[in-house]
């Protein structure tokens, strides 16, 4: 008699990502959680989408930033939700979500048939929201007007 013991994958486990001092530090956990990431992607993956996703938002918020007065993002004037600032919570929803688009984007497998094509699209809207998601959190923080356009 033989049995079957499902398990996760052993290199999904929690990491902390350090960050520059004035945004928060990153939990892979908490990357998993808010964007429905499973154990596919291995640990080293996603904590090197992260990294790249917290450069490119820090990066975004520079010019931002700068014109702050405080030690740290949530230090800066906002509404609390809980323990949680505003600001902390919209920063990591824009490092998630384009952590998931990233993600989503790199693991399309090439497929020259009709469905691998089909694929292909839906996975390209699907990284194409989320990345939407992390420019809309990015706007919220920096508190700047939107503008949602599309094309008819």
């Amino acid at each position: 008699m033989s049995s079957f013991i499902p398990s996760s994958n052993p290199d999904a486990q929690s990491a902390l990502i350090d960050n520059d001092g004035f945004y928060p530090d990153i939990e892979i956990d908490e990357v998993r959680n808010r964007t429905g990431l499973s154990d596919v992607f291995n640990n080293a993956r996603v904590v090197a989408a992260t990294r790249d996703a917290m450069i490119e938002i820090n990066r975004s918020l520079g010019a931002w930033r700068a014109t702050q007065t405080v030690e740290d993002l949530a230090s800066v004037p906002a509404a609390s939700y809980g323990e949680t600032s505003e600001k902390t919570h919209l920063y990591l929803t824009a490092v998630c979500a384009r952590v998931r688009s990233v993600l989503v984007d790199t693991t399309r497998d090439y497929d020259s048939s009709k469905s691998g094509h089909d694929r292909a699209d839906a996975l390209e809207q699907t990284a194409d929201r989320w990345l939407q998601i992390s420019n809309e959190a990015l706007s919220r923080l920096m508190d700047r007007p939107r503008t949602n356009v599309e094309l008819i």
